[in-house]
C-alpha cells in the first residue's frame, strides 16, 4: 500500500487522527510509514503515535540493510510502540534482500531497551531454511528489557534459555521451527509462570519437556521428545504431536478438547480423568490400544480417529472397530473419520466394520481421499453400523466443485434416509498422496 500516493488522491489528511492511526497499524509492512510520515505536518505528527509496527524485508540492492532501517524506524516511533512485528522474510514473489539472523544480541540490543518498558507484543520471525551460527541467547536480552511483555513470538530460531529472567506478566508465547538448547532441561514454569496460551510448534532439542503451568488455557506441542509431562489443572485445549515419546504424562482435569498423535501408544498416562472433554482426536498407527486410556469420560461428544501415515505403516497399523468405540464413549453425537483411515478401509474393508452392531449417531463426517469417490460398498456398512442423521462429506481444497456436488448427488440418491452435505479442507490432494508415498518409501 502506497500511502504518499494514497495521501494526495483521497486527501488523507481530512481523515480522523484515530482513523489515519489506525491505517497506519494496519500496514503490511511500516516502511511505508517510514516513506511517507514526512508528506505532510499533521502525518508526521501522527506517526509519532503509531502503536504498532510491522517490518519485512525490501527487494535487493536497498541502500540501507535492513536490521539498520529496523533500528532506524524503532528509534523515530520508540516512546509510543507497544506492539512490534519483524519479519525476516518478505512479502510476494519479488526476490529480496537476504537477512542476517533477527534474534542476534546485539542486533536486538540496539533497540530493545529502546521500547522494553511499554513493549506488550513482540514477533521475530528469522527467513526459513536461514542456518543460524549458534544457539542465541535472545530470551535473556528480550526478558531482561521487556518487562512488562505480554506476547512473544519467535519462528525459525535456534535458542538458549542462559540467562534467562523470569518473564510474570508474559501470558502468551509461541516458538516454531524452533531448535532448544535443553542442555539443563528447560522448565517453562519456571520463566513463564503466567502463561495461559503456549504453542510449541515443530521443536527440536527438548528432551523431556515439562509443563506445568497453573493459568494454562490452550496448550500444542509439536515435537520429537523421550518424554513429556503437562500439568495443568485449569487446561481446557491440548494439541499434543509427538513420534514415540517412552511416556506421556497428562493432568489435565479441565480439559474440553484433547487431539493426540503418537505413532504407538507406549507409556501414556492420564493421572486425572477429564470430566469435561468434549472432543478427542486420535491420530497414531495404535488406535485401539489408545482409545482405552479416556475411558470414563462420558461427557464426550465429538471423536475423530485417523492413522498417522509413517514409514512402513502398512506393516503396523492396527485395525479398530467403531463399535469398540462407541462401547468406551456412549454418548457421542459426532464420528469424524480421516482420510488416511478411509482409504485404508476402502482398500480392505476390514472384518471388524463388517461384524459391527449398528449404533445411533447425529452426525458423520468422513474426510474423503482424492480417489474413487463412486464407491458406495464402504459408505453402506459405516451407514449401518452408524445410522446417522446427518453426513457430511469432506473433500480436498483442489477437487472441482462439480465433482463434489456429483459426488454427493449420487450418495444421497443411494441412500435417501440422511441429510448430505461437503465441505472442504484447507489441505489439496497433492499433500495427501505425498504423505502415503513418504509412509511406503517411495
Amino acid at each position: 500500500m502506497n500511502i504518499c500516493a494514497c495521501s494526495q488522491s483521497t486527501n488523507i489528511d481530512d481523515l480522523p487522527s484515530d482513523v489515519i492511526l489506525n491505517i497506519f497499524e494496519r500496514l503490511p509492512d511500516s516502511a511505508d510509514l517510514a516513506s511517507c510520515r514526512l508528506t505532510s505536518h499533521r502525518l508526521l505528527s501522527l506517526s509519532y503515535r503509531t502503536s504498532s509496527i510491522s517490518l519485512k524485508p525490501h527487494q535487493k540492492h536497498h541502500p540501507a540493510p535492513f536490521k539498520t532501517r529496523v533500528i532506524n524506524i524503532i528509534s523515530l516511533l520508540a516512546a509510543s510502540l507497544v506492539s512490534i512485528s519483524i519479519s525476516g522474510k518478505g512479502s510476494g514473489v519479488v526476490e529480496t534482500e537476504e537477512v542476517d539472523d533477527l534474534t542476534d544480541i546485539g542486533f536486538l540490543s540496539a533497540w530493545l531497551p529502546l521500547v522494553g518498558r511499554q513493549l506488550r507484543t513482540l514477533s521475530i520471525v528469522n527467513a526459513p531454511n536461514k542456518s543460524p551460527v549458534g544457539f542465541s541467547c535472545a530470551l535473556a536480552v528480550i526478558s531482561d528489557t521487556c518487562k512488562n511483555l505480554d506476547s512473544l513470538v519467535i519462528r525459525n530460531a535456534w535458542l538458549s534459555f542462559n540467562g534467562t529472567m523470569v518473564m510474570s506478566k508474559l501470558t502468551n508465547l509461541t516458538l516454531k521451527f524452533v531448535r532448544i538448547d535443553d542442555e539443563h532441561r528447560v522448565n517453562f514454569s519456571v520463566y513463564f509462570p503466567s502463561l495461559k496460551i503456549l504453542k510449541l510448534i515443530h521443536i527440536t532439542g527438548l528432551k523431556e519437556p515439562k509443563i506445568h503451568l497453573m493459568q494454562l488455557r490452550i496448550c500444542r506441542f509439536t515435537g520429537y521428545p523421550q518424554s513429556i509431562t503437562v500439568l495443568a489443572p485449569n487446561l481446557e485445549e491440548l494439541k499434543l504431536r509427538c513420534m514415540q515419546p517412552c511416556f506421556v504424562i497428562l493432568e489435565c482435569s479441565s480439559i474440553r478438547n484433547l487431539s493426540i498423535s503418537l505413532a504407538k501408544a507406549s507409556g501414556i498416562s492420564m493421572i486425572t480423568m477429564p470430566q469435561n472433554l468434549r472432543k478427542l482426536t486420535i491420530k497414531s498407527l495404535d488406535v485401539p490400544r489408545l482409545l482405552p486410556f479416556f475411558r470414563g469420560t462420558k461427557g464426550l461428544k465429538t471423536l475423530e480417529l485417523e492413522v498417522s501415515p509413517i514409514m512402513s505403516w502398512f506393516d503396523s497399523y492396527s485395525v479398530f472397530s467403531i463399535t469398540a468405540a462407541f462401547q468406551i464413549f456412549e454418548n457421542i453425537d459426532e464420528l469424524i473419520i480421516g482420510s488416511v483411515v478411509w482409504y485404508l478401509w476402502h482398500q480392505s474393508i476390514p472384518s471388524c466394520l463388517t461384524a459391527s452392531k449398528p449404533i445411533s449417531l447425529a452426525r458423520l463426517v468422513v474426510n474423503l481421499p482424492p480417489e474413487d469417490f463412486n464407491g458406495t460398498d464402504l459408505m453402506s456398512i459405516i451407514l449401518k453400523i452408524c445410522a446417522p442423521s446427518e453426513v457430511e462429506l469432506c473433500f480436498f481444497s483442489d477437487i472441482e466443485e462439480m465433482e463434489k456436488n456429483e459426488v454427493v448427488a449420487k450418495f444421497s440418491n443411494t441412500f435417501s434416509g440422511v441429510r448430505w452435505s461437503w465441505s472442504t479442507s484447507e489441505k489439496s490432494s497433492s499433500e495427501f498422496f505425498s504423505r502415503l508415498w513418504r509412509a511406503v518409501g517411495i
